[in-house]
């Protein structure tokens, strides 16, 4: 009779690891959870970047782990997280002749035209893109040694317990005060549910389809404008949106380099135009969406309002 199928997860007291782990469990497959620091479902503690071992078959890694756009890290930080780390983890994985996903990021397109496909050239804007596009360009160096590597590019994540960027928009909410945002707001920006991304690996997992290059764009939920006013809304909000001159873009981007702003030039570089994507390759493999962002971004400006008060 054969054991469970053991997963590795790396990154596993992050936002998705502590969702994506407890699925992974209901369907009984037994989990190593590693991260750099402790957490609920952590049981191995290991800085990715240095060299190390793990002596248990491994069946599967799911390699979540990496330095995010939001860390703002240093040059070096981004390199030792997304580059070293992610070749250290792909060595456990051909040891154990482990199906491998890496957890990429489609912020490695830059500011493309929209809809963005998997064809679209690929454009890093800042050390964060760059270090996990060369992730990528390790994973296919390892696939021609032998490897199975599924390679999935997530937009961005939204659900309880991910402010990030939003924690302006939220904190405004909140004060009533007015909510900034760059041009005309009839933009139209898909975002990525933490259950449909989570539930995507754990489908992956079962189905270990092989040369996987896919983007996972999540949905649209409508223009700009109407995802604030829904947020208005639900929290019975006074804000007003204040809408940026497109002029006072460039100015903003030397803002956002040198720090004086809590967005990075990239976000600046996106959040005012249409950023969606085609579904084609995604939907190929026979998976489809099923949650609506706006019930997600509602989970986090309640869970924004609960830490304040």
């Amino acid at each position: 009779m054969k054991g469970k199928l053991v997963i590795l997860v790396t990154g596993s007291s992050g936002f998705a690891g502590e969702v994506l782990i407890p699925k992974l469990k209901k369907k009984e497959f037994e989990i190593i959870g590693l991260d750099w620091k402790k957490g609920k479902y952590t049981d191995l503690i290991q800085d990715i970047s240095k060299p190390f071992d793990i002596e248990k078959k491994i069946d599967v890694v799911i390699h979540l782990a990496a330095r995010l756009e939001h860390d703002r890290c240093s040059k070096e930080e981004y390199y030792s997280g997304n580059v070293l780390g992610t070749e250290n983890v792909l060595k456990i994985a051909k040891k154990h002749q482990s199906y491998f996903i890496y957890v990429s990021t489609t912020a490695i397109y830059g500011s493309p035209t929209s809809p963005i496909t998997e064809q679209t050239p690929i454009d890093p804007d800042g050390y964060y893109a760059l270090t996990k596009w060369e992730g990528e360009k390790i994973c296919q160096r390892f696939e021609k040694e032998g490897m199975t590597i599924s390679i999935v590019r997530p937009s961005v994540l939204i659900g309880k317990k991910r402010l990030g960027i939003f924690k302006i928009i939220f904190k405004n909410l909140v004060k009533n005060s007015r909510i900034p945002l760059l041009g005309d707001g009839k933009n139209k920006i898909s975002f990525v549910h933490i259950d449909d991304i989570t539930d995507f690996l754990v489908y992956l997992t079962q189905l270990k389809i092989k040369k996987l290059v896919v983007n996972f764009g999540g949905v649209i939920p409508g223009d700009l404008n109407y995802v604030i006013d829904e947020l208005k809304k639900h929290t019975n909000s006074k804000s007003k949106i204040l809408h940026v001159s497109l002029k006072w873009k460039p100015f903003l981007t030397v803002l956002a380099k040198l720090k004086f702003l809590p967005v990075t030039s990239w976000q600046l570089s996106v959040m005012h135009k249409d950023y969606f994507y085609e579904n084609k390759i995604l939907f190929s493999t026979g998976y489809r969406y099923k949650n609506n962002p706006i019930g997600a971004l509602k989970s986090m400006v309640d869970y924004y309002h609960n830490m304040i008060i």
